[in-house]
């Protein structure tokens, strides 16, 4: 049985333009409708294995606070429902509950039994919570004396000492001063690696992809893709450039809506080779007069890669573009980037010297884009757009269509850089060449 099994979870919330709208609404006991719903999460379906460490990932908004807030019981789905496996602590506001007239150690055990710990367990666990918070002789005095930090060192203190089987973090993988923090990051290694199931919530993505060992990202509520977390994160950091993009495209426009909501695919429409049209509407913008139908990899032999490459491979970008409207030019632009979002290829029809002439409503074109890769082992993204060069003016641009991993090369040491050049190596000594040898 998974840790946390989470089944078609989705949360409405309603909501009001103002106040008075809401109060008009009971009035009427919600005969006269003047709020809307929103949906915060749309059929969320999750499991989470014991122990794992899964970092949820997402834009601000996007839902990752709430489904925690539902794992934990603080909230109640309005479908679907959650199943947990053992003792769960949620670490959300560190020190809610505290009674601010009760001393540090009153609030121990208040706060101990508000986690639902038996008393004759909080007594066994009391002095190592006490030393583990590091509060010396303030743990006698009223919690009303304490500063933010010392709360939320006592609270910290208590959650993370009662070997919890699942644990829940908001937003707070550490607290205190640096040199608490050490100490509580140590101790977070500690239950990962016990085995304690933790479900991590972090718009830090260094801290997710060092600490958890899956990954989950969230978008406008809805669950996009669950994984190895440094592919998640790198749909992520496309996902955020794309919205970027669009952002900077509209302002240029004068604030003119751009078709299209933006959002990254689940993990199916990111398959090699396959059709993008309508799996990927989310992911277009542009003026919807020349659509790009799919984007393929491709191997020497022109058969579809699967998701690996060999280093210094030579590779095909396929594309296929269908013309909505007679256009007198355009050009297609491929464009590679690393993880870190690198952009380390980006070439056109125009560039290659191949414009795509004038085109009749209707039109189908292919465009292959061969070229090696000689680069870094790791995850890369090719975007593919369409646009009239002479405007800089977008058709059609998906972003993120298709995504690969270049593996490992043989010769660890070959690859230090983003790129390997051939490079040729000669040592001298005073009397002439000594050795050398190219790379």
């Amino acid at each position: 049985m998974p840790a946390v099994s989470i089944k078609g979870v989705s949360k409405r919330f309603r909501t009001f333009p103002s106040g008075q709208a809401r109060l008009k609404e009971a009035l009427t006991f919600g005969m006269k409708k003047y709020g809307r719903d929103f949906w915060a999460l749309k059929d969320i379906n999750l499991n989470v294995e014991r122990g794992t460490t899964l970092g949820i990932i997402g834009r601000n908004g996007a839902g990752k606070s709430t489904l925690l807030s539902i794992v934990s019981g603080i909230l109640q789905p309005s479908e679907g429902s959650v199943e947990v496996s053992g003792r769960l602590v949620a670490l959300f506001a560190l020190g809610a509950g505290f009674n601010s007239e009760f001393t540090g150690r009153e609030n121990i055990m208040l706060n101990g039994l508000i986690l639902g710990i038996e008393r004759k367990e909080i007594l066994e666990r009391f002095d190592e919570i006490v030393e583990f918070a590091d509060l010396g002789d303030f743990i006698d005095q009223p919690i009303k004396t304490y500063s933010s930090g010392m709360r939320s060192k006592l609270g910290f203190a208590v959650a993370v000492n009662v070997e919890p089987d699942v644990l829940i973090l908001d937003e707070t993988l550490a607290v205190g001063d640096a040199v608490y923090k050490e100490t509580a990051l140590q101790k977070m290694y500690d239950l990962r690696d016990a085995g304690t199931t933790i479900l991590f919530v972090s718009h830090g993505m260094k801290t997710v992809e060092d600490f958890c060992t899956e990954a989950a990202l969230i978008h406008e509520g809805r669950l996009m893709t669950t994984g190895e977390t440094t592919e998640v994160i790198s749909e992520y950091q496309a996902l955020v450039s794309s919205l970027q993009t669009q952002r900077k495209r509209q302002r240029k426009a004068g604030d003119v809506q751009v078709p299209g909501d933006i959002a990254l695919p689940d993990e199916e429409a990111v398959v090699l080779g396959e059709d993008t049209e309508g799996r990927v509407a989310r992911l277009r913008s542009g003026t919807g007069e020349a659509k790009i139908r799919s984007v393929e990899l491709l191997d020497e032999s022109l058969s579809p890669i699967e998701r690996k490459i060999e280093p210094d491979s030579t590779v095909t970008a396929r594309v296929h573009l269908e013309y909505l409207e007679a256009l007198e030019e355009s050009e297609i632009i491929v464009t590679l980037r690393n993880k870190a979002g690198l952009e380390v290829l980006s070439i056109s029809t125009t560039d290659d010297g191949s414009p795509l002439e004038a085109r009749e409503k209707g039109e189908q074109v292919v465009v292959d884009f061969t070229f090696k890769v000689p680069l870094q082992h790791g995850i890369y993204i090719l975007t593919a757009d369409a646009r009239v060069a002479s405007e800089d003016l977008y058709l059609d641009r998906i972003e993120a269509p298709t995504r690969f991993r270049i593996t490992r090369p043989s010769d660890r040491d070959a690859y230090r850089g983003v790129v390997h050049l051939p490079t040729e190596i000669k040592v001298h000594s005073p009397e002439g060449e000594k050795q050398g040898r190219s790379a």
